[in-house]
């Protein structure tokens, strides 16, 4: 048998028995979490004349044939339903001295376009909201959505991307961090 093959027949004997298996405690999860240096984006998107957005921490790239990026968004967020709307996302990378951009996006009930009050924002592709002077901007198209637990997995072909040469805004421990040079 394959190592594949293998690998796939283990998954589905846990999953046939997942009734009897114990996830961990979520408190120690979320502290376990808690211990890890995440970088901090601004999520945006777009439907129309209306904007969204929320601070983001669970990004990564997927692939680079076809480059696309990966963004999990809880269910719950006022923003998730304008991307599952109208299917276009952006990332905004931050830089250490945005973390007040950051906050913005992330207090309950600022409103949608007091969010954009701080930075100057303009558009690549999609209409999505793009920050100037953002570390990275990768400017993306739903391709794929993923239900899991309480957050959906929103995968995106990047259909334009820009950057610069800057320290990226770190969150660990529920603050957000500088990132320093070891050598």
């Amino acid at each position: 048998m394959s190592m594949e093959a293998q690998v796939l027949k283990k998954c589905s004997e846990i999953m046939e028995n997942s009734s009897v298996v114990q996830s961990v405690e979520i408190a120690t999860f979320k502290q376990s979490m808690r211990h890890i240096a995440s970088p901090v984006a601004i999520v945006t998107t777009s439907l129309g004349d209306l904007r969204h957005g929320l601070t983001a921490t669970a990004i990564c790239s997927v692939s680079m044939e076809p480059p696309s990026m990966l963004v999990c968004v809880n269910r719950n967020a006022s923003a998730e339903k304008m991307i599952a709307q109208s299917g276009v996302f952006a990332i905004n990378m931050l830089t250490e001295e945005q973390h007040s951009i950051a906050r913005l996006f992330s207090t309950p009930g600022v409103t949608p376009e007091q969010r954009y009050s701080e930075g100057e924002w303009h558009t690549l592709m999609t209409g999505a909201p793009v920050l100037q002077g953002a570390v990275a901007a990768f400017d993306c198209v739903v391709e794929q959505c993923i239900s899991s637990g309480t957050h959906n997995l929103y995968i995106g072909r990047v259909l334009a991307a820009e950057y610069q040469d800057q320290n990226v805004l770190l969150y660990r421990d529920g603050l957000f961090r500088k990132l320093e040079r070891m050598v």
